[in-house]
């Protein structure tokens, strides 16, 4: 099997379309309080856990 070349241009340019949409997309804590946030971040991360346990147990 024969294995292409990395291209610079072409990674750039798709580099250049992640950072543009990137920056049109809102913030998903747009208008939300730090403590909002934080709270927000905990509950996530507590469900991230709990489906990583769930998998090993």
């Amino acid at each position: 099997m024969k294995t292409k070349k990395p291209d610079p241009k072409r990674a750039k340019k798709h580099l250049d379309k992640i950072y543009q949409l990137a920056s049109q997309s809102r913030s998903p804590f747009e208008g939300m309080s730090d403590e909002e946030i934080i709270k927000k971040l905990r509950k996530s991360r507590e469900d991230i856990w709990e489906e990583k346990f769930a998998a090993h147990s």
